[in-house]
């Protein structure tokens, strides 16, 4: 299988997934938590490499569909299951200058 193949089953199994997570928006319980959280830990950790890299907008703009709440709640839930509090946040941004200057906002 040449790599163009395999980008392209890649691509589709991402779509797969992303319209079968779109589906269960409506009724979650069509996703497994145990699964769904190995989801979400791996995406998460492909969102880190991928920013690390240049990658800085992890939702399409304008959201993608994503509420303030949606991020608020998932936010919060990652801080808190990692032990992390918003001070912890706020220091490690002031350190590393991995935070959001004015000029990178995309809400101006």
């Amino acid at each position: 299988m040449s790599s163009s193949e395999a980008d392209g089953r890649s691509a589709e199994t991402l779509t797969r997934a992303a319209d079968a997570l779109a589906a269960a928006v409506g009724d979650p319980d069509r996703i497994p938590d145990a699964e769904f959280r190995t989801l979400i830990a791996n995406a998460v950790r492909l969102y880190a490499v991928k920013a690390e890299a240049g990658m800085r907008m992890p939702v399409p703009q304008g959201g993608g569909g994503v509420t303030i709440t949606d991020a608020m709640v998932t936010v919060t839930d990652l801080l808190h299951s990692l032990n992390v509090q918003l001070f912890e946040l706020s220091m490690w941004q002031a350190m590393t200058g991995n935070c959001i200057a004015p000029h990178q906002r995309v809400d101006v």
